[in-house]
């Protein structure tokens, strides 16, 4: 078992304290509300611990392949009417999901409304990001049967700074007659990154310095004419920023009983910085081998522009049956995926609830023949059964179980251990998740 350090245990400590913050918070603010806060706010939290398995390859967090519990969030959200047709809100939250959060207690969203006419209204601050049919929803566990939204779309490695855009929008509902209603939100502002040294962003850029390592050989073999293996070492100093984004999303509720279609993109582009550092080894040949070991560092500085992420959707609901079906699709200076899913759900009863998803990404640009390695890396293709048994009006609970074929969005491994041991093409996950809310 590896051995603590102090600095693990401080972040221990402040994981659990901040967690223990939010929970307190969440618990009495049903008091408070009482005692002191009158009508005009309305008070809203949540408590969730969450367990995942994966058989073979991680997947959403380190360490799922023999089990883990780093799965807990607890919120606290306060929604204000001061005045007719503005509101404020916010809300806090402390996540734990594998190497990410570590209960550190952040601001979620927190944005003013006004609500000028129903065909108009403007917000601001950290604003909801209407994504697909569900982004602005992904923080209520309440809303849905499944533990996590369909991944070919909503991925939960992005969720803590794709949730929620910081600037300005303008929202507002049409009725066209005859032919139903439609709702607008379009927006301009940034992406806020809370820790780009763990989760998505780390992991991405890790990789690709690992990708780079026979180039950097190549580099130093030009400056010294030795002969040159290189190795990555570490990724420091990582800053990720969004300039600037914009975007926005149509939904068009149907004269269909339960039947709505829409369509959201968004553009912008991203600045990566980072410190690479790599162990190189010099062979300038000779009787007996001159060999050296050396240093080396490199500066990312790396703008890229996000041509578009769009996302096209439809849903039905009625009665106790539901189906839903989304489209994605992204290009990153021509580096394309594509995504999409069918679920449909199931009230069995009151309490329970049952759902069946299926969902297909393709990303061969980000692996595959591309980088020498098997086809499957470059596709991730999910069969999903869930189930959500509601014990009581604010406690709930769920299980799902994951058949996937590929390894598009699993943990990612060096080119060079994937090549010597490939992720398995066959594996699966099981999550389990609570959450108590009021």
């Amino acid at each position: 078992m590896p051995r603590e350090t102090a600095r693990s245990r401080r972040r221990r400590r402040a994981a659990a304290l901040g967690l223990a913050l939010a929970a307190g918070l969440v618990l009495a603010a049903g008091g408070l509300r009482a005692q002191a806060l009158g009508e005009p706010l309305f008070v809203t939290g949540f408590i969730s611990q969450g367990y995942l398995n994966t058989s073979e390859n991680d997947y959403l967090v380190p360490r799922s392949v023999n089990g883990t519990a780093e799965f807990t969030e607890a919120a606290l959200t306060l929604v204000a009417r001061p005045m007719d047709r503005l509101r404020v809100g916010m809300q806090l939250l402390a996540r734990n999901f594998g190497d990410t959060g570590n209960g550190q207690v952040v601001v979620d969203w927190a944005y003013g409304d006004y609500a000028w006419r129903d065909q108009l209204g403007f917000r601001a601050g950290k604003v909801k990001l209407p994504f697909g049919f569900y982004n602005e929803g992904r923080d209520v566990d309440m809303l849905r049967t499944s533990v996590f939204l369909p991944q070919a779309i909503y991925n939960e490695k992005m969720r803590d700074f794709i949730l929620a855009y910081e600037g300005i929008g303008a929202y507002g509902n049409v009725t066209v007659a005859g032919l139903g209603e439609l709702d607008y939100h379009v927006y301009g502002g940034t992406l806020n990154v809370p820790d780009p040294t763990r989760g998505f962003w780390n992991e991405a850029y890790t990789e690709a310095a690992r990708d780079i390592e026979d180039g950097v050989a190549a580099l130093v073999a030009d400056e010294t004419g030795a002969q040159v293996e290189a190795e990555f070492r570490a990724l420091d100093n990582e800053t990720v920023s969004f300039p600037w984004i914009y975007g926005g999303a149509l939904i068009w509720s149907t004269p269909v009983e339960g039947l709505r279609a829409g369509v959201s993109a968004l553009a912008g582009r991203f600045n990566f910085q980072g410190d690479l550092s790599y162990d190189t080894r010099l062979d300038f040949g000779g009787t007996p081998p001159q060999v050296e070991y050396r240093p080396f560092g490199l500066h990312l500085d790396e703008t890229v522009q996000i041509d578009h992420i769009a996302v096209l959707s439809a849903e039905w609901a009625r009665d106790r049956w539901s189906l839903a079906s989304e489209y994605y699709h992204d290009d990153f200076e021509g580096v394309k995926a594509i995504g999409w899913y069918v679920q449909g759900g199931w009230q069995a009863s009151d309490r329970l609830a049952l759902g069946l998803t299926y969902g297909d990404l393709q990303q061969d640009q980000f692996g595959g023949a591309d980088a020498g390695l098997p086809d499957y890396y470059g596709w991730q293709r999910d069969w999903t059964v869930s189930l959500r048994f509601d014990i009581n009006d604010h406690w709930l609970f769920k299980l799902e179980r994951h058949f996937i074929d590929g390894v598009a969005l699993a943990q990612p491994r060096s080119v060079a251990e994937d090549l010597a041991d490939p992720l398995q093409q066959s594996w699966g996950l099981f999550a389990a998740k609570t959450t108590f809310h009021f």
